[in-house]
């Protein structure tokens, strides 16, 4: 168990680790096709690396808020100039969203930490 007293941390982290179970959603749709079970289980473990990714990102910002507030920051921001013109604007909002809201949860918690 966790026990931090920056209530700022455990708040990101928690919230981090939401977000990254919330992209596991996203590998759903490799089930709708008629694959054969080692391309299905390919699909799905290429869906599994953003969760991957946003796992291990919020473990160095558990370590690092501030290094963890500029990663997501960054995300966030590259997520929204990349995809602006293919992608509707909810897309941004649930995905580069909660990366913006992690970068300053993560800020919030190295500036209480000082």
């Amino acid at each position: 168990m966790i026990r931090s007293k920056n209530k700022w941390l455990l708040a990101a982290t928690s919230i981090g680790i939401l977000y990254a179970l919330a992209l596991i959603i996203f590998a759903g749709d490799v089930f709708n096709k008629n694959q054969t079970v080692a391309q299905t289980i390919l699909d799905l473990l290429l869906h599994f690396i953003p969760t991957a990714i946003a796992l291990s990102l919020i473990v160095i910002a558990h370590h690092r808020p501030l290094a963890g507030s500029i990663i997501f920051a960054v995300n966030g921001i590259v997520y929204i100039i990349s995809g602006w013109s293919n992608l509707h604007w909810t897309a941004h909002v649930l995905i580069a969203g909660p990366l913006l809201l992690l970068s300053f949860l993560y800020l919030m918690a190295y500036k209480s930490a000082k």
